[in-house]
């Protein structure tokens, strides 16, 4: 993702790679935690989203994670959030009478907020345009790898990372916006 001329040895093009990316740290796990303090209330549980956010940019190969790291940030956060919600959401289909008087069950201003937050990601994913859709479906509910998308639907894996990355900004918008 960070990457520096060919004419620089391994261990300056190390150097500037990790100057870059702590300067893209610096400048934006703040403002990725303040965005997670309205939405998440266990700070550790915060810090844990937002290395995983980093993590996935530092992996990534897209365009879009090197052109505009900050934003596509914002976007791994929402999808990571949305997955947060269904995981919590298949998590919660329960008979509340089979849970025992000592475990937290989430009250009505929690349910109220997920289920929220779970039509916004709905209708986000149903906005997406249908190749877009197609392919980020494809890849989150069938599980499927990039290469076996792009072998599916005879499109390059570029594309194939090109669509994800768009669904995840696109959605991320989406939410956001909704959310205020």
């Amino acid at each position: 993702m960070f990457r520096v001329s060919e004419n620089e040895g391994p261990r300056a093009s190390a150097r500037h790679d990790h100057r870059q990316f702590e300067a893209v740290y610096r400048r934006e796990a703040p403002k990725l935690l303040s965005f997670l303090k309205r939405r998440i209330w266990i700070e550790e549980d915060r810090h844990d989203l937002v290395q995983e956010a980093f993590t996935r940019l530092v992996a990534s190969r897209s365009t879009a994670a090197s052109s505009n790291p900050g934003a596509y940030l914002q976007g791994i956060v929402r999808h990571l959030l949305a997955d947060r919600v269904r995981t919590w959401a298949k998590a919660q289909s329960f008979d509340p009478a089979v849970y025992s008087a000592n475990k937290d069950i989430a009250g009505p201003d929690a349910v109220a907020e997920i289920n929220d937050m779970r039509k916004r990601y709905r209708l986000a994913v149903e906005g997406l345009p249908p190749r877009t859709k197609e392919v980020y479906l494809l890849h989150l509910a069938e599980e499927l790898g990039y290469r076996q998308i792009a072998e599916q639907l005879d499109i390059s894996i570029r594309t194939v990372e090109w669509h994800v990355a768009e669904a995840i900004v696109r959605i991320g918008k989406s939410i956001g916006s909704a959310h205020g």
